[in-house]
């Protein structure tokens, strides 16, 4: 995990489709070696999201 465009606490919206504006909890890499991350969402109190690192950017 050498080039991670994301780290904690950093907020997020994700790029297409269903809206969803959150906050960086977690950055990991799969197995694989996919950057994967952890968004929590104020509006929806306790749901974690889980979406590979090229679903989201900054905002």
């Amino acid at each position: 995990m050498t080039d991670v465009p994301f780290k904690v606490g950093d907020r997020v919206k994700k790029r297409s489709g269903y809206e969803y504006p959150g906050f960086i909890v977690s950055v990991f890499a799969n197995r694989a070696g996919a950057v994967v991350v952890e968004a929590d969402h104020c509006a929806f109190s306790g749901m974690l999201h889980i979406f590979n690192g090229d679903q989201l950017e900054h905002r």
